[in-house]
Parts: C-alpha cells; structure tokens; sequence
C-alpha cells in the first residue's frame, strides 16, 4: 500500500502544520489516538498555562484577600473577554495571512501584516480601555456592586485596564510565533509568566499585604516583562516576521478582521455570558452567590482549555484529510476526539462531584461558600461530560470549510440557549437553577451537534 506524505513541515517554519504519514485506509485506533495526541499535547499545555495564571490569582486572592475580593474580579470578568475577543480577532485573521505570504515567501510583505496587525490591536485596546475606565460607575450600578465589592473592583480593574493591552499583544505575539514556527518559544514565555506571576503574587498580597492591588500589579508587571520578551524575539531571532514600516492596508485590515471574526463572536458571547450570570447572581443570591460561582468557574475554564487544546491538534489533521478527500478518516479522528474527552470529562465530573467541598477550601473559602460549591458541582458536574463534543463538534465544522454550521454550534452554546436557561432557570429555582444552565445547555446542544454530523455524513 503505498505509503502518503498528508503535509510537510520544514523545521525553518515554511507554512507548516504538521508531518503525518499513514498507509491508506490502514491506519490502526491506536496510531490515530497517537497522532491526535502528538499535536493536542502542546496546545493543551499552552493552554494549561494561561489557566495557571488565573488559578495562582484565585488562590492569593481567595486566601489573602477575601471572598468580596474574588468576587470583585469575576464581576469584570466580560471585560476580559471583551479584550481577548478584539485580541483574537485581530491576530487570528492576521496570522493567517501571513502565513499564507510566508508560504509564498514573500516575508516583506507578511512583516507589513505583522506589524499592521499590532498597531491596530494595541491602538484599539488603549481605546478600549479609556473608553471602559470613563463607564466604570454605569458598570457598578448595573451589576448592583456597592460597598466594599465595589472598592475591590475599581480598585483591581484601574490597575488591569494597563494589563489588558498588553495582554492582547503578548497573545497576538503568540500566534505570529507560532506561524513562524517557534511554538516552543512562546511557551517558553508563558512557563515564565506562571513563575513569575506566582513569585510576585506571593510577594505582594501574602508578604506585603497589598490587597487586590498587588494581583493586578503582578499581572501588569508580568505582562510588561513576557511583552519585552516577544519584541526582542521579532527583533533578533525570528527568521520568517520582523518589525516592519507600513501603510495602513484598508484591505489587509478588513480580510483580518473577518478572518477572526468567528473568534471575537465566540468571545463576545461569552462576555454577555459572564454578566448575564453575575446579574442574576447578584439579584437573587447576593455576593456570596458570585464568590461561590468564581471558585467553580476555576475548574470549568481550566477544562474548557484542556477541550480546547484537543480541538486545535485535531483541527489541522481534519482539514489536511478533508483537503485529501479523506472524509471517513476525518470523521474517525473527530469520534475519537470526543470519546477520549467523553472518559476524560465523566473522570472530571466525578472528582469534582465527591470533592468539591475540598476543592472550595483550597480557594480559602468559608464554610458556607464551599457548602454552597459543592452543592453547585452536585448538578453542574454533567458539563463536564458533554462540553468536549460539543467543542470538537464546533472546531470539526470549522476545520472541513462549514464556518455556518460551527458558529451555529459555538452561537447555541456559548450565547443563545445559555441566556435563556439563565434567566429562566434563576427566576424558578434560584441558586440551583443557575447551577443548572451550563448542563442543560450542553445537552441539547449535543443533540444538534449530533443531528448536524449526522447531516454532513450523508453527503458523503
């Protein structure tokens, strides 16, 4: 049987995504789950890494500060999301343009798109960021943050509205290290960031008692650092991408934008997400009610990136198949995807199910907060299980060329059903009802991922 060469990647980054080699139609279960494996490993491990950050912050804040203080940050929680939809939007659509350019090798003008790229992105968080700074009261009053939780989050956000610009240039650099080929470089930057973020988070809020301050200091001052880093790295080392004069590419900047715009949908929809759950938290349970919501969340985002990290090694196998004519060995390695999530998320749920009191307290909450986690975790734990092929099935889409079913997928989930249930559910069961939206939104979505695969497959 003769042996296929799927795609070639050059070790000096010449538009490369991965080297595969299969006999057709005989490529064993095993082989695919190794394959699979090989390139959802370091995207998932990239992915662990951020969420360090935000688990490191938890824990100091949690400990150190108090509950009102960890709330605090998740209530501006959608303006994160804000930043890192305009971030995504941004390099996403850049980075694959100059991808393509590399591949064509013209690197002159793949460097215009680069730095065209982080003009654009870091002129318009500076915008933003003014803009949200002018809107924190009308902000306050709408989440109903008074008192000491409203003290925590102006106090925590001034100092991250620095932060969050280079937050989306340090992301933006990222992608642009990876199309040159370099994704341990970028990983590198990030295992410094976790030591250093859980240095100065130490320093400032358990040694020096800086309060919510010294968390957003740290992420400032870290964000500083990982930005300088990646500038030296376009300065000196990168062979494909350097910092270049440029013209504003009206054009450029327009096939960016919608290149990424799936991804700043995605991001948006989780902003609206976050605020709708932090207004109903408020209204019908109160401070505590956020607090309990922000220590589980930890578990659910770190999840949500390990689900995230399979569906970007899958996504460049699948669309490589799909360009071979491959269908059934695209769809093959799509189900096992989502068998090996469908294990890995019953193993999570049933951790956090048993466990979840312990895992509150590790957050330094209280005893009613962690009872109330744990009560939260009795009927949230099904996401778990059912978020991995709803993720995959929306990534399958995107990866074979069906943009329209995938951000029907991403819209149900991330937006459209998650609104409904949580007003809904809120007003008939309060507390429990809330705890009951993530699940119940998976599920159904699951059925119409199911019923959109099973469309696709009967086109052959």
């Amino acid at each position: 049987m003769e042996e296929k060469h799927l795609f070639k990647i050059s070790t000096n980054s010449e538009v490369l995504i991965f080297i595969h080699q299969y006999h057709r139609g005989m490529m064993k279960r095993n082989e695919k789950i190794k394959t699979l494996l090989s390139y959802s490993i370091p995207s998932i491990i990239a992915m662990l890494l951020s969420t360090t950050l935000t688990l490191t912050d938890g824990y100091f804040v949690g400990n150190y500060v108090g509950e009102s203080a960890l709330a605090s940050i998740n209530l501006g929680l959608p303006i994160l999301y804000l930043y890192l939809g305009l971030g995504l939007c941004i390099g996403v659509g850049g980075s694959v343009i100059t991808g393509h350019l590399i591949g064509k090798e013209d690197r002159n003008k793949a460097s215009e798109v680069f730095s065209q790229s982080i003009v654009t992105a870091f002129t318009i968080s500076v915008m933003t960021s003014i803009l949200v700074f002018l809107l924190f009261n009308p902000i306050l009053k709408l989440l109903r943050a008074e008192g000491e939780l409203a003290l925590h989050f102006k106090a925590y956000y001034t100092i991250m509205l620095f932060s969050y610009p280079l937050l989306v240039i340090t992301t933006i650099f990222g992608m642009f290290i990876r199309t040159d080929g370099k994704p341990e470089v970028f990983m590198g930057v990030s295992l410094v960031e976790c030591a250093m973020n859980f240095v100065l988070d130490y320093i400032f809020l358990k040694k020096m008692n800086m309060g919510v301050r010294g968390s957003a200091y740290a992420t400032l001052i870290v964000k500083a650092i990982s930005t300088l880093i990646c500038v030296l790295y376009f300065l000196f080392s990168s062979k494909n991408i350097k910092f270049k004069g440029f013209s504003f590419d009206k054009a450029i900047f327009k096939t960016s934008m919608l290149n990424g715009s799936s991804e700043f949908i995605g991001e948006i929809a989780g902003a609206l997400s976050m605020a709708s759950f932090n207004y109903v938290l408020m209204k019908y349970v109160g401070e505590e009610g956020v607090a309990a919501f922000t220590i589980l969340g930890f578990s659910v985002y770190a999840y949500n990136m390990v689900t995230i990290g399979f569906g970007q090694g899958l996504s460049p196998i699948v669309a490589v198949l799909w360009g071979k004519n491959e269908r059934g060995e695209a769809r093959d390695m799509r189900d096992i995807a989502s068998r090996n999530l469908f294990v890995l998320g019953t193993i999570t749920a049933l951790i956090f199910f048993f466990f979840g009191k312990n895992y509150a307290h590790f957050f330094g909450a209280g005893e009613e907060c962690a009872l109330t986690v744990a009560r939260g975790f009795k009927i949230y734990s099904l996401t778990f299980v059912f978020m991995g092929y709803d993720v995959i099935a929306s990534m399958y889409f995107t990866s074979i060329g069906d943009a329209l079913t995938s951000a029907i997928v991403s819209t149900l989930r991330g937006l459209v059903l998650l609104l409904f249930f949580t007003f809904l559910f809120s007003y008939l069961w309060g507390m429990d009802g809330i705890w009951g939206v993530a699940p119940t939104t998976e599920v159904l979505t699951v059925i119409v991922a199911f019923l959109f695969a099973r469309k696709e497959k009967r086109k052959g």
